[in-house]
This record gives structure tokens, sequence and C-alpha cells, in this order.
């Protein structure tokens, strides 16, 4: 069955396949009635739902997946400013509740925190505190070449977060809408599964 799917949704499409099955049963025998039509066209409805959903969920879960790897630490040891020798260790919450890496370098044997978030939400936030500080540091910078540098870096990171900030707020948009869909289908499921449990019952107590 679809690796895709939850347990509670498996459990569904077993007891739909039970009456579809069944169905096909009583149409080659000539007696499935207008109700057994109906549970059948049901059935099969509900399934194709199911499978859409999770087919659904896998593709916005993936894409939130690849968008949190999307961030590439350059991180380098701290003591020898060489990042071939570095091990992760982890992840922490810095000051401003940001996620980071950690890392121990193995040639200098010192652990440290990359002063960069690890995730492009938390990224974006970095780069509005960044650019206010690149902002704030042009009232007081006094040296030319260093204004120059800081002026051609500004508009440049305010790009990146342009195109940045669309993407995270659509993949946030899916995720919520998901989570309601999701709320929804757990409805739903519990309930004609609660039904196709009664209707199974009822023809085993008849076939008795």
């Amino acid at each position: 069955m679809n690796t895709a799917l939850k347990a509670n949704e498996r459990e569904l499409i077993k007891l739909i396949r039970f009456f579809s099955k069944r169905a096909e049963q009583l149409t080659e025998s000539e007696e499935l009635n207008q109700e057994q039509m109906q549970l059948a066209q049901a059935c099969q409805n509900l399934e194709q739902q199911l499978l859409q959903h999770a087919e659904n969920r896998t593709a916005i879960l993936d894409k939130r997946a690849r968008l949190e790897k999307l961030i590439e630490d350059k991180a380098q040891c701290p003591k020898c400013q060489k990042a071939d020798m570095l091990k992760k260790l982890g992840v922490v919450t810095n000051e401003h509740n940001w996620k980071c890496n950690s890392y121990r370098c193995r040639r200098c044997n010192t652990t440290f925190t990359w002063n960069r978030p690890n995730n492009p939400w938390h990224m974006m936030e970095f780069l509005e505190l960044y650019i206010k500080e690149l902002e704030s540091s042009l009232e007081a910078e006094l040296d030319p070449a260093i204004r120059q540098q800081t002026e051609v870096a500004i508009p440049q990171l305010q790009d990146s977060l342009y195109r940045l900030r669309p993407v995270l707020e659509g993949s946030d948009e899916e995720v919520e809408a998901l989570a309601e869909k999701e709320r929804e289908m757990d409805k739903l499921i519990h309930q004609f599964k609660n039904y196709l449990l009664i209707e199974k019952i009822k023809l085993d107590t008849y076939q008795e």
C-alpha cells in the first residue's frame, strides 16, 4: 500500500477495499442493490480523495524539507580559520532565538557555534538585522572605501531578502493550509471508518 498514507488512512482504505470487492462480487451475481451501489461509489470516491491528499501532503512536506536544508554553512574554525576538519555536533539556539550549528574542529580540538542561522526562516531575520546594522554604520563611517563597500552590500542583501521572503511565506501558508486539511480529513476518516465498521458488523451478523 502507498507508503505516503498515515496509519488511519491505511486502515480506512483496507475497509473501503473490502466493500469495493464485495460490490464487485454482488455485481457479478447481479445482486447489487441501489444502496450497496451508492456505498461502493462513496468508497471509491473517498479512496481517490485519500490518495490525492497523501500525494499533496508528501509534495508539501518534501518542499518544506528542501527549504529547511537550503542554508549551507560556510563555517570555519575560529582558531585555524579552516573548515576541512570540522565535525558538526548539533544545533543550539542563540540569544536571538535562532537555530545555529555547533562544531568541533578536529585539528584544534575546539568547539564553537557558528554565528549564522542554519535555516532560511531565521536567516531572513538575520539579514533584516544585519541590513539595519549596516545602515546604521554608514552614519558613523568616515573611511570612503568602507562606505563604498557597505553601500554596495546593502542592496545586494536587500535583494536576497526580497527573493527569499515570498518563498518562505508561501511555504508557511501551504503548511498552515495542510494542517487545516489534515484536521478535516482526520474527522472525515474517523466518521467514515465508524460507519463502515457498523456496516461490516451488520453484514457479518446477516451472514451468520
